[in-house]
């Protein structure tokens, strides 16, 4: 398949986070009428250790206070995704400490802790809706654009967890996992009516649809939008007459609907969900026509999950019976050539139509055992029966290439919590998969979390993961455009992690996170020339990245609400003993949130700052500039009976940003938008 895809002042920009950070403490105080436990120098001992935490379930499939999780956690909720106007999940991801995200017009690509692969499909995090696995039989990606399955407004919280976690998922939570749990009936009870309009000519629709009645609810919800995008693109590397002198016409289009429905009663919960997306890419990748709208990609996903919960004599038991689907079509414009048959007319397009069908169950167990021992453990099966990854010229009588492909694998997992004392958790954990492709793969985690006082955390985590090679990886090949089949000894990528975590809570009103880690990453998938005119992937690269990450946040009774955060990272390739392409060294990030009329109307604001990113393309060294955007929004709940809205500015300051492009183009720099807006409504009836 192939899927289109000014340095930042640090000092000042740090300087300004930590004045804005102040600067809200002091309005908080200064906005109370009674005293608030803001000030944290007139809090007493009690006030200090009365702790509101939050709680969490992906870290250890089992719902747990996020001070006894193994692993670094940041929970986003409904609130701060209106309040903050984020349009997907690449929005959210942007804001997150440690993430950034890449974006060519087509996809949005995932970056965490220095790390962001050319071709690389956001395969190594895994993203679950409702604990149901997105990531795809083909390509393993993990969508997070127009693209994702699920509308934003649907979302209750989204749990981000950092570090390897195959001990629980296997392959793909290899830096981390995103799990996003939904809305439920209750939440909703009755008619929703939303929508929105934008910058671009961008519209949106929603309706939902929510019910509660004796020993269950249901909840169904369908959404649409459509987005002329920036319909005047200018791509220099094009700039000639005889390309409409590097200028995409009306290229940009972006259009998605999607459905949701989750059903319980009693014990059994089903939820269902599809999305299809349609987009041109106007930035002549792969070699097509620039400025051709023929060009365009369509992504079709769909899946039914069946879960049953009950606790059996003090056992939780969770088993989950699903079917999935995904139809990727890519339409590539291509001119004749002299290599071309003769009876092809002077363009064409050759078309990837691509198809997976997968099905699988899932069995887990949770028990108190001992009053310090806590046991997990499961078992999971997948059935690939249809994984078919065909290329054709779109030509009567043109070349056609197919490829059929099945798969099963088979995974056991288990892991113990054990408090030792009251202050100290041991938590082990260790997977097995076995895949018929490779043969089976074995991945550990162990953390040791220590609480010497409560509000002050220590985690100390070491843990292993692996990505097993991919359909697309094996077994795409389009000799046409010089792509070959990968050879059958293609195995997983393998990650060594440390990570040393430090959080300090003050009260249910601030919180601090600083955390040290390295990733030692073996056997990495990438492109390779096997001969002049043909790449294949294969395990080519060995890269180490060292990188630490600081974030404080706060929530005070007036409303405001403050997170800030950096991050550095330093990741080489030990191959070349350089830096890693695409790698940004610096991350610097701000949110701030504040109630301008009874806590009824807040104001948004957010900072996201990149440092620049080097990276080879065509045989030279480029560079794509750093930059720190500004976003804001205004939002209202409840100023209206059931109506809620938010006009949200993008981009405020009309910085151009570009981002940096992979060698599947011309072009070494992708342009992003300048600024745009959005109006967005809910009505509850």
């Amino acid at each position: 398949m192939r899927r289109s895809r000014p340095r930042p002042r640090l000092a000042l920009a740090g300087a300004l986070l930590l004045s804005l950070l102040c600067a809200t403490a002091a309005l908080a105080q200064d906005g109370n009428e009674q005293p608030a436990p803001s000030d944290l120098e007139s809090m007493d001992l009690e006030q200090l250790t009365n702790l509101k935490v939050e709680k969490v379930y992906g870290v250890s499939k089992f719902e747990q206070v996020v001070t006894e999780a193994p692993a670094s956690v940041t929970v986003i909720t409904s609130d701060e995704i209106r309040r903050y106007g984020w349009r997907t999940m690449a929005d959210v991801l942007n804001a997150t400490r440690g993430f950034f995200t890449t974006y060519d017009r087509n996809y949005s690509y995932i970056g965490t802790r220095g790390f962001n692969r050319p071709g690389d499909y956001n395969t190594r995090l895994l993203l679950l809706v409702d604990g149901h696995r997105i990531n795809d039989a083909i390509y393993e990606s993990a969508s997070i654009g127009t693209e994702f399955i699920l509308d934003m407004a649907l979302i209750d919280r989204i749990e981000i967890i950092r570090g390897p976690s195959s001990s629980l998922y296997g392959a793909g939570a290899f830096f981390g996992v995103i799990n996003v749990i939904c809305k439920t009936a209750k939440q909703i009870e009755g008619v929703e009516v939303g929508g929105g309009w934008g910058s671009q000519q961008t519209g949106s629709g929603r309706i939902t649809y929510g019910k509660l009645f004796d020993g269950g609810e249901l909840l169904v919800s369908g959404s649409g939008y459509s987005s002329r995008g920036n319909d005047r693109l200018f791509f220099p590397a094009f700039n000639d007459p005889a390309t409409n002198n590097g200028i995409a016409g009306n290229m940009d289009r972006d259009r998605n609907y999607s459905l949701f429905l989750s059903g319980h009663l009693q014990d059994l919960t089903l939820t269902g969900a599809l999305v299809s997306r349609d987009k041109r890419v106007p930035t002549a990748s792969f070699g097509t026509i620039f400025n051709d709208p023929r060009t365009n990609s369509n992504d079709r996903r769909s899946f039914l999950d069946l879960r049953y919960d009950k606790a059996i004599d003090g056992t939780g038991v969770t088993a989950r019976l699903f079917y999935d689907e995904l139809r990727f079509t890519g339409n590539f414009a291509y001119d004749k050539t002299g290599d071309d048959p003769v009876f092809y007319p002077a363009t064409y397009v050759n078309r990837d139509d691509h198809l997976a069908r997968w099905w699988g169950a899932e069995l887990q167990a949770s028990r108190q055992l001992l009053p310090r021992l806590q046991l997990t453990g499961g078992m999971k099966f997948r059935d690939d029966f249809q994984i078919e990854i065909p290329n054709y010229d779109a030509v009567p009588g043109g070349r056609r290439l197919d490829n059929s492909r099945s798969d099963v694998f088979y995974a056991l997992f288990g892991q113990a919590e054990l408090r030792i004392l009251d202050t100290l958790i041991l938590n082990a954990g260790v997977r097995y998969d076995h895949y018929e492709t490779f043969g089976g793969a074995t991945s550990p985690r162990l953390a040791l979390i220590y609480t010497p006082v409560e509000g002050t955390v220590f985690k100390l985590v070491y843990g292993q993961a692996f990505r097993a090679p991919n359909a697309y990886e094996l077994y795409y090949n389009d000799v046409f455009n010089g792509y070959a089949t990968s050879p059958a000894t293609l195995r997983p990528e393998t990650v060594r992690s440390y990570e040393a975590i430090y959080e300090q809570y003050y009260g249910d009103v601030v919180r601090t996170s600083a955390s040290l880690f390295y990733n030692k990453i073996d056997n990495l998938i990438s492109y390779q020339d096997v001969s002049p005119t043909q790449v294949a992937f294969a395990n080519v690269e060995r890269v180490k990245a060292v990188g630490g990450e600081f974030e404080i946040e706060g929530q005070w009774n007036s409303g405001f609400a403050a997170r800030s955060s950096y991050g550095f990272v330093a990741a080489r390739d030990q191959g070349t003993d350089q830096s890693l392409d695409y790698s940004p060294r610096h991350l610097v990030k701000l949110n701030l949130t504040a109630p301008l009329y009874l806590k009824k109307v807040f104001a948004g604001i957010e900072l996201q700052g990149v440092s620049r990113r080097e990276f080879t393309h065509s045989g030279g060294q480029v560079a794509s500039p750093g930059y720190l955007v500004t976003n804001a929004t205004l939002s209202t709940t409840a100023l209206l009976p059931g109506l809620e809205a938010s006009f949200s500015v993008y981009n405020l300051l009309d910085r151009r940003l570009q981002d940096p492009a992979t060698t599947d183009h011309v072009q070494s720099l992708i342009p992003q938008d300048g600024r745009t807006y959005r109006f967005l409504f809910n009505y509850r009836f």
